[in-house]
């Protein structure tokens, strides 16, 4: 071997070690992903890959662990198996922000439990694959999500149904050394045709068009069902009813068509019909309200209003608004006209008027006398107030409060 020969191959080695693989990845994504999502301290102490295929993966599985389905963007599906300690670790701290230093209790695995760990397997995937940068390592580590969580190990072994899985089994270690778990990743490898690889290889070159909010509503879908009536049977009659028996629906069930949702909303009505041989609902045009305004100048048209001019203020409110006075009065023409004032009555002639009696003339002087008032009683006889004791002087009173 040349020197260069021995250089070159030093260079590849050294740049293979600083290389991100999928081990690597794997383990700078778990403790990551675990401080900045649950605020919790997990670190892989140690990674293990083989290859398995898929006629012998169930000797892999362990029924005490949590397992789940991953989807991904091939056909067949990829599986996670997680210890029970870890689950319990990732409740604790979900649940109590604490995680206990002894390891969790076996138990039965719930979809609560499933449901918990999920993000940690969504995010330990987009985050690792993201870190790879090998055409090699991204296809080895697709990007999988969470599906389902599996009863047990044998239903688990009829749903990993590709012809070889790489195994991933990842030792963590749970919170400084209190206790260590596993994380199990199937992987399922698959082998792309020519024709698919040249296909990928075409839809690369192409732009890929921008994804807009038109595109995802349009694409989304909506179960609505359409209710001509309803019906209220007694128990016992609704229990002999057989394939065969007719309900009597009202007159204008078809014009009375309810849609409602899964939940039993009512989102519209409308009429039964047909058009071109299949059954359709006109559904009828939603009326103004609070949660549905018309408020716009094109909402006009649907809302059918007449064409209402502002009407001019009467003279008695011309003052009441002043600022809607002073418009009114810049606007030419815009007073109204006041009405003439009625024509007043013919006063009566004040010197025709006949006049007052005289009144009779009252001599003071010849007024009858007033009445002898009656004569005051004697009073009783009051003391003497000479030889009453005299009263003590203002000094003295002074100073008998001071002492």
């Amino acid at each position: 071997m040349s020197v260069l020969q021995r250089k070159a191959q030093a260079g590849k080695q050294e740049h293979q070690a600083r290389a991100m693989t999928v081990p690597k990845a794997l383990r700078v994504s778990v403790a990551k992903i675990a401080d900045e999502l649950f605020e919790m301290a997990l670190v892989v102490i140690g990674v293990t890959q083989e290859r398995c295929d898929g006629d012998h993966i169930a000797e892999k599985f362990d029924d005490t662990s949590l397992l789940m389905l991953l989807d991904g963007p091939t056909d067949s599906s990829g599986g996670a198996m997680i210890g029970p300690e870890l689950v319990g670790a990732m409740i604790q701290q979900q649940t109590t922000g604490k995680v206990s230093k002894n390891p969790a209790t076996e138990r039965v695995m719930t979809s609560t439990d499933a449901a918990l760990c999920a993000p940690l397997v969504d995010a330990l995937f987009r985050r690792a694959h993201g870190l790879l940068e090998a055409d090699a390592d991204r296809d080895t580590l697709a990007v999988l999500r969470f599906g389902a969580r599996v009863e047990n190990a044998r239903l688990f072994g009829l749903a990993l149904d590709a012809t070889e899985y790489n195994i991933f089994r990842l030792t963590i270690d749970v919170e400084g050394g209190a206790f260590q778990s596993v994380l199990t990743l199937f992987l399922p490898i698959v082998e792309k045709r020519p024709e698919l690889a040249a296909h990928d290889h075409e839809e690369d070159a192409a732009p890929t068009p921008p994804v807009t909010l038109e595109k995802t509503v349009m694409g989304l879908k909506a179960d609505l069902t359409a209710v001509m009536g309803r019906l209220k049977l007694p128990l016992a009659e609704l229990g002999r009813l057989a394939p065969g028996d007719v309900l009597t629906l009202r007159p204008d069930a078809f014009d009375a068509v309810e849609v409602i949702t899964r939940d039993g909303r009512v989102v519209s009505r409308g009429a039964l019909g047909q058009v071109d041989g299949q059954r359709a609902v006109q559904l009828e045009t939603n009326v103004a309200t609070t949660g549905n305004p018309k408020r716009r100048a094109a909402d006009r048209d649907e809302l059918d209003l007449p064409q209402v001019q502002p009407a001019k203020p009467a003279a008695g409110e011309m003052f009441a608004d002043p600022a809607a006075t002073i418009d009114m009065l810049e606007e030419p023409g815009a007073l109204p006209d006041l009405p003439d004032l009625p024509e007043l009555p013919d006063l009566p002639d004040l010197d025709a008027a006949p006049a007052l009696p005289d009144l009779p003339d009252i001599d003071i002087d010849e007024a009858a006398a007033l009445p002898d008032l009656p004569d005051l009683p004697d009073l009783p006889d009051l003391p003497d107030f000479d030889g009453a004791e005299e009263l003590p002087a203002l000094e003295d009173l002074q100073d008998i409060k001071t002492a």
